[in-house]
């Protein structure tokens, strides 16, 4: 009997419809349906059956358009009393106060997207209504301040907005209440195949930019806020498990399920026939799932001749494969963690 390593990544497409329209969106080809409650309830006993502690990342779409659907669920790792780390990351716009408490009081992480300044982010992230994310957003922002919440930002960055970049610290000291930042390098799937990623050059200049304003603007409010890619470098340091710790998928131990209840090796591979490992209803694939992996283990493999990979953990596969399949080195992610690597060696030498 072939064995198969216990889901510790869940992340459940909840619905693939959103009130946003955003220019780099990887996601904008998933079907614009919701994912029945029955579906989202098996993958989760699913998920739950190995006793392991596992993550639960509720995705889209925009997620909190399922609310009811994420409430209930919620419910269900508790009854259960699964160990899940549950987390949302959203756009903002639905964020109520009421919703922001249920979320923090059981527990969900709040992550929101957020590109910038309000000019930034009415370019990159249009409402389909026409309207402005960023005021959509800054609501969400202060209706978690309101309830004493705080929330990571997750910042996505494209060639065309990579300039624009200093202007996410403004925005993570203006709410108040953000007390991390990362950075996502675009994606070429969906409406991202359009666009390209910065150059290593433009990336660092960029970030160089946002350290020091942000190092700037701490000293005035008396806020710090976490880089969250300078973090898992201390955490690499610490621990010293660096050996492609955030691939759940090159592990075997991920599950990423689409809106139809499909499951795939990561959200970025939906729609690809070589990345299916299985559906909900009959389980993952054990062949499938460790052909995956070993491919993805053999593609990421120029990352260990890298010395940074011990403070980096490897690159993101997803982010390597292009709109035409092939794989090939991000040159700005690893630009990324090079520099966040080296901020936290000039910290700590």
């Amino acid at each position: 009997m072939n064995k198969i390593p216990p889901i510790r990544m869940l992340v459940l497409t909840l619905t693939g419809r959103c009130n946003f329209a955003c220019r780099y969106c990887y996601a904008s080809d998933v079907d614009a349906r919701d994912m029945a409650e029955e579906t989202a309830v098996k993958a989760v006993m699913m998920a739950g059956a190995s006793g392991e502690r596992f993550l639960l990342q509720f995705s889209g779409g925009e997620p909190l358009l399922r609310f009811p659907l994420i409430r209930k669920l919620v419910h269900l790792v508790e009854e259960n009393h699964f160990d899940a780390q549950m987390q949302i990351q959203t756009n903002g716009s639905l964020l109520t106060r009421d919703i922001g408490r249920f979320l923090y009081d059981h527990g969900v992480g709040i992550g929101i997207s957020c590109d910038g300044r309000p000019s930034v982010m009415d370019r990159t992230r249009p409402m389909k209504d026409g309207s402005s994310s960023s005021k959509a957003a800054a609501a969400g922002f202060r209706n978690l301040a309101e309830e004493g919440i705080g929330t990571g930002i997750t910042c996505v960055v494209t060639e065309d907005m990579v300039k624009d970049l200093p202007g996410i610290a403004d925005m993570a000291q203006f709410y108040g209440n953000v007390h991390q930042v990362g950075f996502d390098i675009l994606r070429e799937q969906g409406r991202g195949s359009s666009l390209h990623e910065p150059s290593a050059e433009a990336m660092t200049e960029a970030l160089e930019a946002v350290y020091h304003r942000m190092e700037m603007l701490e000293k005035v409010t008396g806020r710090h806020v976490h880089f969250t890619q300078e973090d898992r470098a201390e955490r690499l340091h610490k621990t010293g498990n660096y050996e492609f710790p955030q691939c759940y998928a090159m592990n075997g131990e991920a599950a990423f399920v689409d809106v139809q209840g499909y499951i795939y090796a990561c959200s970025s591979l939906m729609g690809r026939e070589s990345y299916l490992l299985g559906t909900v209803e009959t389980g993952r694939d054990p062949e499938r799932v460790r052909k995956v992996g070993a491919f993805i283990k053999t593609a990421m493999a120029k990352c260990r001749s890298c010395e940074y990979f011990p403070l980096c953990g490897g690159g993101c596969f997803s982010r390597w494969l292009d709109k035409d399949g092939h794989v090939r080195p991000s040159e700005a992610e690893c630009a990324m963690k090079k520099f966040f690597i080296r901020k936290y060696l000039e910290k700590n030498r």
